[in-house]
C-alpha cells in the first residue's frame, strides 16, 4: 500500500509541474504577444511623422504596410500558438 501513495504523490507531483510549466510558457507567449503587438504601433506613428514634416520618416507607404504585415503576421502566429498550446495541454489533462 505504501507503494501506491507513494505513486500517486509522484503523479500529482508531475501534473503540477506540467501545469506549472505550461503557464510559464502560455505567460511567455503573452508577454511575446504584447510586446509584438504595441510595436504594431510603430508604422502608424512613422507615417503621421511624416506628414508632420519629419523628413527623416518619409518613406514609401508600401514600406509601411510591409512592416504592419510582418508585425500583423507575428502577432497573429503568437496568438495561433498560444491557443494550440492550451487546447493540447487540456487534452494532455483530460486524457492522462
Amino acid at each position: 500500500m505504501p507503494d501506491r501513495s507513494r505513486r500517486k504523490k509522484k503523479q500529482l507531483s508531475r501534473r503540477e509541474r506540467a501545469a506549472a510549466e505550461h503557464q510559464r510558457r502560455q505567460d511567455g507567449l503573452k508577454r511575446a504577444r504584447t510586446i509584438v503587438g504595441f510595436s504594431g504601433v510603430i508604422p502608424l506613428i512613422g507615417s503621421f511623422a511624416c506628414d508632420a514634416g519629419l523628413a527623416i520618416t518619409c518613406v514609401p507607404f508600401s514600406w509601411y504596410m510591409w512592416m504592419w504585415a510582418a508585425i500583423f503576421g507575428a502577432f497573429l502566429g503568437l496568438t495561433i500558438r498560444l491557443i494550440r498550446e492550451r487546447r493540447r495541454f487540456e487534452e494532455q489533462t483530460r486524457a492522462g
